[in-house]
């Protein structure tokens, strides 16, 4: 069992790797980088340079968006992007091996592993989607959303194995609020994803340059996120306030608040800072976490209507 469930944490550890990966392919315009799929310019190992590509290569050249030319930078990013993928892949498989031994014993976490191991599968054939479509919008949010579901099944499968689903009693009311912190969380993110859609189409116009004129229009879309930042601060705050006397979820709570302000100075950082590269997979990251702590603590719950 200590195998399985070191594996699980390494797993789980993984996909947020994938998660970073991910976000730097797109903030550094990489997308593209590898313009076919499942291969790069028709090669399992991509070209290291221009004597390199293949005599049809303009074929390649013709689905990027950004200057139609060969980069090696952007080719080898979005290469080791699929690379992280692909060794999930085979996490996700190992781990369903593992606990197939155990799957008498470990029926959910078994059945958790297979769903993950399905997502898997799905975000990867969302991935080759991205690239079809090159980087059409709805593509990239669904390949997201994907990325974000498979950290809460494999979360849910680590919990299951230290037997710590529905282990603390807790008064519905508080429960439900819990919820509704969550809805608000994902709300929040769908309103950032509308304003990363508008920053893709803007940078795209200014070739990928002039970073300090991406938000200079400020959207209505990024108006309505910043301000529904307040609300999520102050939602997480009240959160911390109801948790107060429960010392076995205070602690997790309260490092939910630290990533909630967090990530809304991250957000800060990028508006103010003429969205400097970095700031936005860590703005990423730290939404897909503070997300993730949320789910945690629900999973982790029992309601009951009163508690002593």
């Amino acid at each position: 069992m200590k195998k399985i469930h070191t594996w699980a944490k390494a797993t789980f550890i993984l996909c947020f790797l994938v998660i970073i990966a991910g976000g730097i392919v797109r903030t550094t315009q990489s997308g593209m980088g590898c313009p076919d799929w499942p291969k790069c310019f028709g090669k399992w190992i991509p070209p290291t340079n221009v004597s390199e590509l293949p005599a049809d290569f303009e074929k390649y050249l013709r689905k990027q968006d950004i200057d139609h030319t060969f980069n090696p930078y952007h080719t080898w990013i979005e290469y080791f992007n699929r690379l992280f993928g692909v060794l999930l892949g085979f996490f996700a498989i190992i781990q369903v091996v593992l606990l197939f031994k155990k799957r008498d014993q470990q029926r959910k976490p078994y059945r958790l592993a297979i769903w993950f191991l399905v997502t898997v599968i799905l975000t990867g054939l969302f991935g080759a989607m991205v690239v079809k479509l090159n980087l059409a919008h709805v593509s990239i949010s669904v390949h997201l959303f994907f990325a974000l579901l498979l950290v809460q099944i494999q979360m849910a499968l680590l919990l299951s194995l230290s037997g710590k689903i529905s282990w603390i009693l807790i008064n519905k009311k508080i429960q439900k609020w819990l919820l509704a912190f969550l809805l608000v969380l994902i709300i929040h993110s769908a309103l950032g994803t509308m304003v990363r859609i508008y920053v893709d189409d803007i940078s795209k116009q200014l070739n990928y340059g002039q970073r300090e004129a991406w938000l200079a229009k400020i959207p209505f879309a990024f108006i309505i996120h910043r301000t529904f930042s307040w609300v999520v601060l102050a939602f997480a705050f009240y959160i911390m306030w109801l948790f107060k006397d429960k010392p076995s979820t205070r602690n997790k709570i309260f490092f939910l608040l630290a990533i909630v302000i967090a990530n809304m100075i991250a957000g800060i950082v990028l508006y103010y800072a003429d969205m400097p590269a970095i700031a936005q997979p860590i703005h990423l990251l730290l939404a897909t976490i503070a997300i993730t702590q949320t789910v945690n603590v629900l999973l982790q719950l029992k309601p009951v209507k009163s508690v002593i």
